[in-house]
């Protein structure tokens, strides 16, 4: 056995099938171990079957499936590189330990079937589902791997006849008829091996376990007294008729927790506010908005909170989604960011710069928030709670500025996850905000009290533990807090400086919902008293912020097309300016303003989420025009090289629809051309292998630096040009179609830009958008020139 796989030190065989050997496996460059799997030695096929692995298994993101890392080939054989879990497999847990408990049963399944659920959702079909296919970690979390035979859902009719005998389904060997139900009988005979600790079908020979798996119904043994609860679910599980079974991961995973919790409907008060919590957070997951809204809110909260991050880690975070890229660039450009950009901002990355981690980390969740939170059921009633969170959040930041505070965007977020619990409820668990806002009204109790009644935990504490799960800091989670009664003293560090502003801001809003109009002066002055130590304002400058707020929030819901004309909050927000004789901005709410009509798109009068056409249009000119005015601005300005080099390969990316953008730099002491950063898929990990000799080679990358010129590769495999693509590259990147833009002064080359497409002849560039292009490479060298 050879010592090394490509550039990873390899230390000991970890299985072995028929079909691929797996070696644990040392990675130098990133000190840590992995798993490599590759062929046995001698094989001449399943190359194919190896690659169709990786691209299945790299579009499948969840905790509980084991990621792959990168593919790559040694020796002219493939292998992939996956995380390294230390554990064991539950074939082997399940050997030592035979039956377990009931509930730890379900738990694992549970896990399982979240995995098995994702993989589903991207149209994969496992097809090998069995214990030793199930790895459990350090901490018992199963985590499910070997994807080897998996299929997609549209192949299922082609697919080979391959599977562990034991865990096929009763379709397959009757029909060879694959599809989802057959990975979710699998999932069900672990069930029964977990429960029983004995396999459910056994045989004397291979035909004698098909032809009871095709005939017989499974049963349970009578040994083994499983209660009256989990007998049906286990055997609806592993029923012979697939009709009969389980349909989707999602109804296994329900049937599971309510075998765990069987009061789904109304949670046990008396089994405490964590186990509350619990259940509502399974709930959550069963509607596909709560993971995906989990997992970006998470991630761009990772990046902003941490001091080792960069730009271009949260650009990139934000770039994945088209149209929270293009919202949030319309709203740093709204009238209230557009003074602390310095003009037109049209990259996200330029946006990091000018506005910071913080204020871009904070427009980007509202958005995300706003995005996932749509429903047309609860439509009316989210737009309310949406609307009544956005303002309490600008109406603090404008509340600082007022009394001359500092921690504005801090501020923000804290003032609107004050409402977090409350919105999240009423998507999540709408019959129960209903409950909750017919119990306020008939027992006159407040909202929070109703709140714990109805759901067995307060609005606050359900945001709180959410908030914490998404990664938010504890100076943000402890200002999510509501704040004592009576006089709120001065405020003497910054934790508590964020919780008054917050709780100040949010009293505002509910004394503008709740309070009749008559009497919001009065209010407002009882306020204005209990706030007096902390926050030094008079009623003209409280009042005043709460119509800027408000115009701010009309500006808000304009970009993302929030029809807000018929809001009662809007309306009753809108009253108070009136009662002191001055109008609120009524820009944007008026029926005839015939600018707002040409632009909210309305679906029946319900919270919509569509994009206008010019704006799903790929406008290049356009973005390349902005982004060179953008980097224009940032010149004359005083810049850091790397932002300035950043936002040019950035507009270069969404205006053109490249696959990955990278830029390489001359390393001067080595002699070669090394890649630094870029973005798309894999951006880092591409620039890594970006590293190629000045001196002359006979291929087309010294062609491009040598002489200075843009070079268009449309197709790499193109007969006139396949000799002139390297090795390296040919290993290193999937993409089939690249252009190369040099950046030379006084023609020795100092940096090049590489984009690419995956598919050959991908790449398009007319002439006035190629011309544009090489202005922003000009930019580019200009930039270096000035920044060196």
């Amino acid at each position: 056995m050879s010592r090394r796989i490509g550039r990873f030190e390899v230390r000991r065989e970890l299985g072995r099938g028929s079909q691929s050997v797996v070696y644990l496996g040392f990675d130098p460059q990133l000190e840590r171990e992995v798993a490599i799997k590759t062929l046995p030695l001698g094989a001449t096929t399943g190359h194919s079957q190896l690659l169709d692995e990786a691209r299945m298994v790299g579009r499948l993101r969840h905790p509980n499936i084991v990621p792959i890392f990168e593919a790559g080939e040694a020796d002219g054989s493939l292998y992939l590189v996956f995380e390294y879990v230390p554990g064991c497999t539950l074939a082997e847990f399940m050997h030592q330990s035979g039956s377990v408990p009931p509930v730890k049963a379900v738990t694992l399944l549970r896990a399982i079937l979240e995995a098995v659920g994702c993989a589903h959702g991207q149209g994969i079909i496992h097809r090998d589902l069995k214990p030793s296919n199930i790895l459990l970690d350090e901490d018992g979390t199963p985590r499910v791997m070997d994807f080897g035979i998996s299929i997609r859902r549209d192949a299922g009719a082609t697919a080979s006849a391959v599977g562990t005998p034991a865990y096929l389904s009763p379709e397959y060997v009757a029909r060879q008829e694959i599809s989802e139900r057959g990975d979710l009988y699998a999932a069900g005979l672990i069930l029964f091996e977990l429960l029983t600790g004995r396999r459910a079908h056994v045989a004397d020979s291979l035909p004698a376990m098909l032809q009871r798996i095709a005939k017989e119904d499974v049963r349970l043994p009578p040994d083994v007294p499983l209660d009256a609860r989990l007998q049906p679910l286990v055997l609806k599980s592993v029923a012979r008729d697939p009709a009969l079974r389980y349909q989707t991961a999602g109804q296994f995973i329900e049937a599971l927790d309510h075998y765990l919790d069987p009061e789904t409907e109304q949670p046990l008060l008396a089994s405490g506010r964590q186990s509350t919590v619990d259940f509502l957070l399974r709930r959550m997951r069963h509607k596909s908005d709560f993971p995906a809204l989990s997992e970006s809110v998470t991630a761009i909260n990772r990046i902003a909170s941490s001091d080792n991050e960069t730009i271009e880690k949260l650009s990139n975070a934000i770039l994945n989604d088209f149209a929270l890229t293009n919202k949030l660039l319309r709203l740093v450009n709204s009238a209230y960011f557009r003074p602390a950009g310095g003009g037109s901002i049209s990259t996200v990355s330029r946006a990091v710069v000018v506005l910071g981690f913080e204020a871009v980390r904070n427009i980007a969740v509202t958005v995300l928030l706003f995005e996932h939170l749509q429903n047309k059921a609860n439509a009316n009633q989210l737009k309310e709670d949406f609307l009544r969170a956005t303002l309490a959040g600008v109406l603090a930041r404008d509340l600082s500025v007022a009394a001359q505070m500092r921690d504005l965007e801090q501020v923000f977020i804290c003032a609107l996850f004050h409402n977090l619990g409350r919105l999240l409820a009423q998507f999540y668990f709408p019959e129960e905000a209903d409950e909750i806002r017919r119990t306020v009204a008939a027992q006159q109790m407040p909202e929070e009290s109703a709140a714990v009644q109805v759901l067995g935990i307060s609005f606050e504490e359900l945001g709180v533990a959410i908030a914490r799960q998404w990664g938010f800091p504890p100076l943000i989670v402890g200002s999510m807090r509501a704040l004592p009664g009576g006089k709120v003293p001065a405020a003497r560090t910054v934790d508590v400086r964020m919780r008054v502003v917050a709780g100040y801001a949010n009293e505002l809003c509910t004394m503008l919902l709740t309070t009749p109009l008559a009497a919001q002066g009065a209010q407002l002055r009882q306020l204005l008293v209990r706030y007096a130590e902390a926050v030094e304002l008079d009623e003209p400058p409280v009042r005043q912020s709460i119509e800027q707020a408000l115009d701010q929030v009309t500006e808000f819901a304009r970009i993302i097309h929030l029809d807000v004309q018929h809001s009662p909050f809007i309306r009753a927000v809108r009253q108070f300016g009136s009662t002191r004789g001055a109008s609120v901005s009524e820009q944007g709410f008026s029926g005839t303003d015939e600018a707002l009509d040409s632009t909210l798109l309305r679906d029946d009068g319900l919270l919509g989420n569509v994009e206008p056409a010019t704006e799903a249009a790929h406008d290049a000119q356009a973005i390349l025009a902005a982004g060179i005015q953008d980097i224009s601005n940032t010149l004359v300005e005083g810049f850091k090289l790397n932002d300035i080099l950043r936002i040019i390969l950035e507009t270069m990316y969404r205006a053109m629809g490249f696959r990955r953008v990278i830029l390489c730099i001359r390393d001067a002491k080595a002699g070669v051309m090394q890649g630094r950063f870029g973005f798309g898929p894999d951006a880092m990990a591409v620039a890594k292998a970006f590293r190629f000799p000045l001196s002359f080679t006979p291929d087309i990358f010294h062609a491009a630096t040598s002489k200075g010129v843009d070079l268009l590769i449309s197709d790499i495999d193109d007969p006139k040009i396949a000799a002139r693509i390297p090795d390296w590259y040919r290993k290193a990147v999937p993409a089939r179609a690249f252009v190369l833009f040099p950046l030379n002064i006084k023609g020795s080359p100092v940096a090049l830009i590489y984009a690419d497409h995956d598919a050959p002849n991908g790449i398009v560039m007319p002439e006035k958008e190629l011309s544009l292009l090489r202005t922003l490479r000009n930019q580019a060298v200009l930039a270096i020139k000035q920044g060196g």
